[in-house]
């Protein structure tokens, strides 16, 4: 880049940040909160994108330029007159390829890959395209997405393009990366209270699952010493205790049968149903 475009984009860069922007309706300047910044201007994108081509317009190229010497749009107006205006001339699909671009923030010296088998992880959601991430799995790639729509990503491998990744989450509606992250933002908040709320029930569920546990822990306990004491019964009582012992417990343990029943003799006697209290009411 030479001395003279580099300080073009200098000045251009300049002027956004002191002067356009600084000068957009309802701008909250000095606000570094997203939201609230957004709440306070109450833009969408196509005004910020109208005034922003006014601006140039209208303010940018009628401005001095003092490292050229003279007016914008006249500097303009005599490099069309001496090269004319360049047109892309490839198909518009590829521009548009071209001017979309996806960073990996957290590690920007390296690219994406394929996780958790044939799906990719991107701004905490899935994408998936079976046939092929299967295929660039272990690989590094590019990722390219529209600003506008973060439903799909395209692919790109070695600097060319191999195919789009869509999201299940989104699909069946045009989700912008602002709402998008917007709705991910509300996601995590209503996981939020849901874990809060939930935090009593698991620690009443943990209480009764650990006092079930010592009350078992006791009952076989308890069976245990008492199966011990059994085995040495007959080391506590003469033999002839023992015996009688064996006897009445023999009778006891027997079989009791009940008698058959016999109705009775006045089937039309009135039956008197007594009324039964509830719990509460005692």
């Amino acid at each position: 880049m030479t001395a003279l475009s580099k300080g073009t984009v200098e000045a251009l860069f300049r002027w956004m940040t002191e002067r356009f922007e600084k000068r957009l309706p309802n701008t909250s300047y000095g606000v570094h909160d997203a939201e609230t910044a957004a709440q306070a201007g109450g833009m969408t994108l196509e005004e910020l994108e109208r005034c922003f081509y006014q601006a140039i317009v209208d303010d940018y190229q009628r401005g001095f330029d003092t490292l050229r010497q003279q007016r914008r749009h006249v500097l303009w107006e005599q490099a069309v007159a001496a090269s004319g205006v360049p047109q892309y001339l490839g198909s518009p699909d590829d521009l548009k390829l071209l001017l979309m671009k996806a960073v990996n923030r957290k590690t920007p010296h390296h690219g994406y890959r394929v996780q958790n088998g044939n799906r990719l992880s991107f701004q905490g959601r899935w994408y998936v395209c079976p046939g092929l991430l299967s295929r660039l799995r272990g690989r590094e790639f590019d990722l390219y997405y529209d600003r506008r729509d973060v439903g799909v990503l395209y692919i790109f491998v070695g600097g060319e393009y191999v195919g789009e990744a869509y999201c299940p989450q989104l699909m069946g509606g045009r989700v912008s990366e602002w709402e998008a992250r917007a709705m991910r933002k509300r996601d995590e908040n209503e996981a939020s209270i849901a874990r809060e709320q939930g935090l009593p029930v698991r620690a009443r569920i943990q209480d009764e699952a650990r006092a079930a546990r010592r009350r078992r822990s006791t009952e076989i306990r308890q069976v245990e010493q008492a199966r011990q004491w059994d085995r040495q019964r007959p080391d506590i009582h003469p033999a002839l205790v023992s015996e009688r012992l064996a006897e009445v417990q023999a009778e006891i343990t027997q079989a009791v049968t009940l008698a058959d029943p016999v109705p009775d003799a006045e089937p039309d006697r009135l039956v008197r149903i007594l009324p039964v209290r509830t719990m509460r009411e005692e």
